[in-house]
């Protein structure tokens, strides 16, 4: 089940709590989609009451939406939230990438409390959401991307960057060597592959063509033994994806029926079939 929304920094946001009875829906899903079209990486919010429904983009594509009931797509919500609060706010691609892929994750209580949490933190590189006094900060490769860092003595929880863990390392490294194979059997992408992954360098470092930890040759993806999956997961996702986008692909047009309904396909964090 999806946990509660992580609370989002709104100091970037483009407009907050407006009253679809002065926004209509019409014009909210016009504007959503111009920006769509620009790239948006972001989070949509709608309130209701107690009812609310949020929807996440990583640049320009739609991951989905969801309720505290779980999945939603946007006519459902329209038709649930008729006159709802609307509130958008532009973030960073990677840390639209971990709310999405965080809501549905398990949190895990830390033993140890801020700032000597910090150090754990990093030493794991880790990536996903550290929860804290009803906030919560953005990590990727043990550095915080994003949020509010917590108050010195602040007990913490971790939601990774897959959830609840139900797959595997080695299944899901598999997995992303037999989805970038099948992509590379319809269009060579060694070439657009390195230059995306110098671009996602900085938000990615794993990424980084000259430290070799994660590379594509000839189709095959070979990832580094030491990287933590929480590190190396995201940093496929934005590579595969920006990949395509720069080789003109859709996911609909690569032959992965069989990849589709393997639970490595939600793990992965791809759009719902």
């Amino acid at each position: 089940m999806p946990q509660p929304r992580l609370s989002v920094p709104l100091d970037r946001a483009a407009y907050v709590q407006l009253l679809t009875d002065h926004y209509p829906w019409t014009e909210v899903t016009v504007d959503l989609a111009a920006r769509q079209a620009e790239g948006l990486s972001g989070i949509f919010d709608a309130q209701q009451g107690p009812d609310w429904a949020r929807f996440v983009w990583v640049r320009g594509t739609l991951r989905g939406g969801f309720t505290a009931a779980g999945d939603v797509t946007w006519p459902l919500a329209m038709n649930a939230l008729p006159r709802a609060q609307v509130t958008l706010v532009p973030l960073a691609p990677a840390v639209a990438e971990l709310v999405w892929a965080s809501r549905t994750g398990s949190p895990q209580p830390q033993a140890t409390h801020w700032p000597e949490l910090q150090a754990d933190l990093e030493r794991q590189r880790f990536a996903g959401v550290l929860l804290h006094d009803g906030t919560c900060s953005f990590w990727e490769g043990g550095r915080a991307i994003g949020g509010t860092l917590p108050a010195s003595g602040a007990a913490c929880q971790t939601l990774s960057q897959l959830g609840g863990g139900a797959v595997g390392q080695a299944a899901l490294l598999a997995f992303w060597r037999e989805l970038i194979a099948t992509a590379h059997r319809v269009t060579p992408l060694d070439e657009a592959w390195r230059q995306v992954s110098m671009r996602l360098a900085d938000e990615h470092p794993c990424l980084d063509p000259f430290a070799q930890e994660v590379t594509v040759q000839g189709g095959q993806l070979r990832v580094e033994p030491e990287l933590e999956l929480a590190e190396v997961q995201p940093a496929l996702l934005g590579g595969f994806q920006a990949t395509l986008a720069r080789l003109g692909l859709r996911l609909a047009d690569l032959p992965i029926t069989e990849l589709r309904a393997r639970p490595e396909w939600a793990a992965a964090g791809l759009e719902t079939p």
